[in-house]
């Protein structure tokens, strides 16, 4: 017997990927207790999960079911109007299923203002159990990403230096355990708050080449990188670095000790990105050098 939800919202991303489409969408490209991911024909990427978390590429379900029994890996995913199907004992009715709105564009900073929240947010992470994160000196992670930190990220005060940090970041693509590696899960905070704020410094976005992602990690971590580094994220990633933007401390905090709890450690990961990203910024903003100090602080050994 076919068990069928009912789609509670979508976002522009999946509903654009999905939209006309009228026989099989996709497959199913990996699935866990309360969530799975459809890999679309024109290979887009489309989270299905029963959890509350809203994103541009995000359906979102009435109630939670355990999917790694209903949508295995592999299942076809076929689409006939709004009646969606998940191999042989999945539907979603996505009728009259509204539309989560974009992401509004960032286009003030007051991020150079954002210090103690800075280096609160630097000091949970310092106390947050954070084994196999980036953050744990005993990590395949933490070992391989060294000059990501110490040389990559700082050559970004450099106009010049998007060369030297493309090159260093491309080595802690794939690095790590667990399905998105913490290499990716730093890289992919990092850029989704560099990218979306460093206009309002005067700098340009830097951008990796997807098909170096895909080379280097599994296919759904490299395009969540990818989605992430033009901007498409989460709600709670989006909620960490809207704060950020705004330099409302409380609530960047508020949005960080959210965030952490994520997966095994994708949420200390994430978080680290941001917060490298955020100190960077506002070193940029305020002609300082704050940033080795938050690399010393996090235990990433600047030297």
């Amino acid at each position: 017997m076919r068990t069928t939800l009912q789609a509670t919202g979508i976002g522009p991303i999946a509903y654009r990927a999905l939209k006309n489409k009228t026989g099989r969408a996709g497959e199913v490209a990996n699935s866990f207790p309360k969530s799975f991911y459809i890999r679309t024909f024109n290979d887009e990427l489309v989270f299905v999960t029963g959890l509350p978390v809203k994103s541009p590429i995000t359906i979102n379900l009435d109630s939670p079911v355990d999917f790694d029994h209903l949508a295995k890996p592999r299942g076809r995913v076929f689409l006939n109007g709004t009646d969606l199907r998940i191999g042989d004992d999945l539907a979603i009715d996505l009728h009259g299923v509204p539309t989560q709105p974009n992401r509004p564009e960032l286009s003030a900073s007051k991020i150079g203002q954002l210090r103690e929240a800075l280096y609160i947010g630097t000091a949970i992470l310092t106390i947050v159990d954070t084994y196999q994160s980036v953050l744990d000196h005993a990590s395949i992670a933490y070992r391989g990403a060294e000059k990501f930190f110490r040389t990559g990220i700082l050559s970004l005060r450099d106009t010049e230096g998007s060369e030297v940090f493309l090159e260093t970041a491309k080595s802690i693509v794939g690095l790590g355990t667990g399905f998105t590696p913490s290499g990716d899960d730093v890289l992919g905070g990092f850029l989704c708050t560099y990218n979306s704020l460093s206009r309002t410094v005067g700098y340009h976005r830097v951008m990796m080449d997807f098909q170096i992602l895909k080379k280097n990690t599994n296919w759904i971590s490299a395009k969540l990188v990818d989605y992430m580094q033009h901007g498409v994220c989460d709600d709670q990633v989006a909620q960490l670095v809207n704060s950020a933007a705004s330099a409302d401390e409380d609530e960047f905090v508020l949005a960080l000790e959210t965030l952490l709890p994520r997966g095994h450690a994708s949420g200390i990961d994430i978080s680290t990105g941001v917060v490298l990203a955020v100190s960077l910024l506002r070193d940029l903003a305020n002609n300082q050098h704050e940033t080795e100090t938050i690399i010393r602080r996090l235990g990433l050994s600047y030297k």
